[in-house]
């Protein structure tokens, strides 16, 4: 298994190829330059950064010109990384090649990404995800006690009641 880049490549600026979350199974990498390294040390899968571009990947390996066809440079990736449009309250991000792009053209709430709760196949009517109930209780019915039928009480209780009258 070939090793992954340490920390000492892995800074902002620097050229890399990163596999996205997505991409695991596949082992697909996307090029791109780091904005920001995510993870505090070393990492066996790679460490953890953030592209200019805003996607987030482990480094499985440094690439000197990503995400342009080869005719990416540092002046390039400073002048994208230190623009107005970076700094807070810039509307437009850099595309791959470094290039302003307008913000998109409608906005969708975070409603938009919610997802449906699936329903509850094979579970008991009133049983939660987690396993609590969301019904109120229901009332047992109430029990005598076969021995002395002078004490009532659920069946629990009036069980444990009879084991008292034979000195268990």
């Amino acid at each position: 298994m070939p090793r992954v880049p340490t920390t000492r490549q892995v800074v902002p600026g620097a050229g890399v190829n990163i596999v996205l979350k997505a991409d695991q199974p596949t082992g697909r990498t996307v090029s791109g330059y780091i904005q920001d390294v995510l993870t505090k040390g070393n990492h066996p899968r790679g460490i953890k950064v953030r592209l200019t571009d805003g996607r987030v990947g482990r480094v499985q390996s440094m690439n000197s010109n990503p995400g342009d066809g080869g005719g990416a440079d540092m002046e390039s990736f400073n002048a994208t990384f230190d623009s107005p449009s970076r700094q807070p309250g810039g509307s437009s991000r850099p595309d791959r090649a470094g290039h302003a792009q307008p913000p998109p053209p409608t906005q969708f709430g975070l409603d938009a990404y919610i997802k449906p709760a699936k329903p509850n196949k094979g579970r008991r009517a009133g049983q939660a995800q987690g396993g609590t109930s969301t019904v109120e209780p229901q009332e047992e019915p109430e029990s005598v006690c076969p021995v002395c039928a002078d004490f009532r009480g659920d069946a629990t209780a009036v069980a444990h009641h009879v084991a008292a009258h034979f000195g268990e």
